[in-house]
């Protein structure tokens, strides 16, 4: 089938619409910047840093459409947003801003490689061609390699003109120190879970209230992420987690079979959803309210796996959960997944074996 080229473009018109969609709980971080702009000036490189779902990258995108817009009266008048009407503004809303450059993964789960660094340094080379400066824009600083890094380390120490370098990661200890240190932090929090719950109903007025809150609970408190998710159909997903799981624990399932099922969802979410899983069961066994759980409508389930769990064993298993996560924020996951998913299903199922 030939590629509807003007599908496509759709397509990239409605997503970049999404990102300047408004996001109240980041309203304050967003005056912060636009105020410091007016009066001491932005910092050449930041690093928006956040869980998934918290905004990063529309923050990151409403503020390059900022920086690139060239309304007369930007710097006299103090604007606090872009106008809309100028040619810079059109062109980012196009796709095709000459001084805008994105620094992505080719896929999901891909590193960013040394080529397409200097890529964006060749960019940063040029002089702007519309607007006053240049953008360029790194996500996930994670999943770059060490060659990428480096090179963008080269960037970072000899900035090049009137240039803004936005960098985005989830987690900070994966960023290289030397990185962390030649820009400046700007941090980014999920809101209070009245806001989000909020946030999400207005967003899908046909979903129910518990629902809302499983996905938000399942997203780490991060309201885009759990609006994708409830999209994207996965609320489906965690029940099968939950069927998949309880029938291998209970030796109603094979091995076999069992991974057979798991293998049908993403291995980044269902090491995601195991690693929230274990944390519920750790969470009962030092007290925790049901209310605090990922799960709670499973705390009858949750009580009985944490009567019989080795805590060591289940500490030992959460250490290999956040290791596989990460390498697979970073592009470096090259597993076997059917391997991967029987071997941390039989560590699963030695946790709570009987001489644990």
């Amino acid at each position: 089938m030939a590629v509807d080229e003007t599908e496509l473009a759709e397509q990239g018109r409605q997503a970049r619409q999404a990102l300047l969609q408004d996001i109240p709980w980041n309203n304050d971080v967003w005056q912060g910047l636009i105020g410091r702009y007016h009066n001491s000036g932005l910092p050449h490189a930041s690093l928006l840093l956040g869980n998934e779902g918290t905004g990063k990258r529309p923050l990151a995108f409403r503020l390059a459409k900022f920086l690139l817009c060239k309304a007369a009266d930007k710097k006299e008048l103090k604007r606090m947003s872009f106008c809309n009407a100028c040619r810079s503004c059109q062109l980012i809303d196009a796709g095709s801003h000459p001084d805008y450059f994105v620094c992505d993964q080719e896929a999901k789960g891909k590193q960013i490689k040394v080529d397409r660094v200097r890529q964006l340094n060749d960019f940063l080379a040029k002089t702007p061609q519309i607007s006053a400066c240049q953008v360029v824009q790194v996500y996930p600083v994670e999943a770059m390699n060490m060659n990428a890094s480096n090179a963008l380390l080269k960037t970072l120490e000899e900035p090049a003109g009137e240039s803004y370098l936005l960098l985005m990661a989830e987690r900070l200890g994966s960023v290289l120190p030397t990185i962390r240190s030649r820009t400046q932090r700007i941090s980014l929090h999920p809101p209070a879970t009245e806001q989000a719950i909020s946030w999400l109903a207005q967003q899908m007025p046909n979903t129910s209230t518990d629902d809302l809150n499983q996905a938000l609970r399942q997203c780490g408190g991060g309201p885009l992420k759990a609006q994708a998710w409830l999209r994207e159909g996965l609320l489906a997903q965690d029940a099968a987690y939950i069927s998949l799981m309880q029938g291998w624990l209970a030796g109603q399932k094979q091995l076999q079979d069992t991974s057979k099922g798991l293998a049908k969802f993403d291995l980044a979410d269902t090491i995601n959803w195991w690693t929230g899983f274990s944390l519920d069961i750790m969470k009962l066994g030092m007290g925790a309210e049901i209310h605090q759980l990922n799960h709670p409508q499973q705390a009858e389930w949750l009580q009985q796996l944490t009567a019989t769990v080795s805590r060591l064993k289940l500490l030992t298993l959460q250490q290999k959960l956040q290791e596989v996560a990460g390498r697979l924020a970073a592009g470096q996951g090259n597993y076997n997944a059917s391997l991967l998913l029987e071997s941390m299903l039989l560590d699963w199922q030695q946790s709570f074996s009987p001489t644990a």
